[in-house]
């Protein structure tokens, strides 16, 4: 026994690391999930223009490995521990960040020995395994997310609650991903913007309402573009995490 007392010890820290680690984290597991859409679904008939899902073309099963994603956005409160010289005017420390350029919310992802999520494995934690246009369901619910004109706190609306339980990815800020923006696999969409000038940021955001609630820009397969560099008040980010071994 006496023996295997410094084992078990060991394994018990290691345990309790790799939990600390992974604290306020949400372990997707491996799996295809539908990507993109089909514009000829009878779930999509609402759409106005079915132009604007081109670049999510063609819908596909898509494969991906286990990963960890935040449950939350990034707060202002977590990102000043990054960067305490920044003068924001905000006092609610648990707002989401928002104003921050592609390059600041990957540098806070490092610091924090984590990484900015995919675009794909970020619509995977969105819409779970059963393929949803919103967190919720498929049908669009306005009260449901954040669509309004100011950030809100990260656990503010229940209703916005993917089914692998990560918050606010349906309203509240965009989201900054990893991801260049390039055509989908089996793609025949042109598009003069694919390449290395433009990352992808997906979810709701709260400048939605600008647009007339239209459902097309709220459903979570909806692929939006910005230059990495330039900062946006209603974009914001949260983190995602390899599994150690893959």
């Amino acid at each position: 026994m006496n023996k295997l007392l410094p084992i078990l010890l060991a394994t018990i820290f290691l345990v309790s690391c790799e939990s600390e680690k992974h604290a306020g984290m949400i372990l997707i597991p491996e799996g295809k999930f539908t990507l993109g859409l089909n514009p000829q679904s009878s779930l999509l008939q609402f759409m106005s223009d079915k132009t604007a899902s081109l670049n999510a073309q063609p819908e596909q099963q898509y494969f991906l490995k286990a990963f960890y994603m935040d449950q939350f956005e990034v707060t202002y409160e977590e990102f000043m521990k990054f960067k305490p010289q920044a003068k924001y005017s905000t006092r609610q420390l648990n707002l989401a960040i928002s104003g921050v350029s592609w390059h600041e919310a990957e540098a806070y992802c490092h610091w924090v020995g984590k990484r900015l999520p995919t675009e794909y494995e970020w619509e995977k934690a969105a819409r779970g395994s059963d393929n949803r246009l919103f967190v919720w369901g498929n049908d669009f619910e306005k009260g449901s997310a954040n669509f309004g004109k100011q950030v809100l706190p990260v656990n503010s609306l229940e209703g916005d609650v993917s089914s692998y339980r990560i918050w606010g990815m349906n309203g509240n800020v965009s989201e900054w991903t990893s991801s260049w923006y390039q055509p989908y696999p089996n793609s025949t969409h042109q598009d003069k913007n694919y390449g290395k000038k433009f990352k992808v940021t997906r979810g709701g955001s709260i400048n939605k309402r600008e647009h007339g609630f239209m459902k097309e820009f709220t459903m979570l397969p909806h692929r939006n573009i910005l230059p990495p560099e330039m900062r946006f008040w209603d974009t914001g980010f949260r983190c995602a995490r390899s599994v150690r071994g893959q």
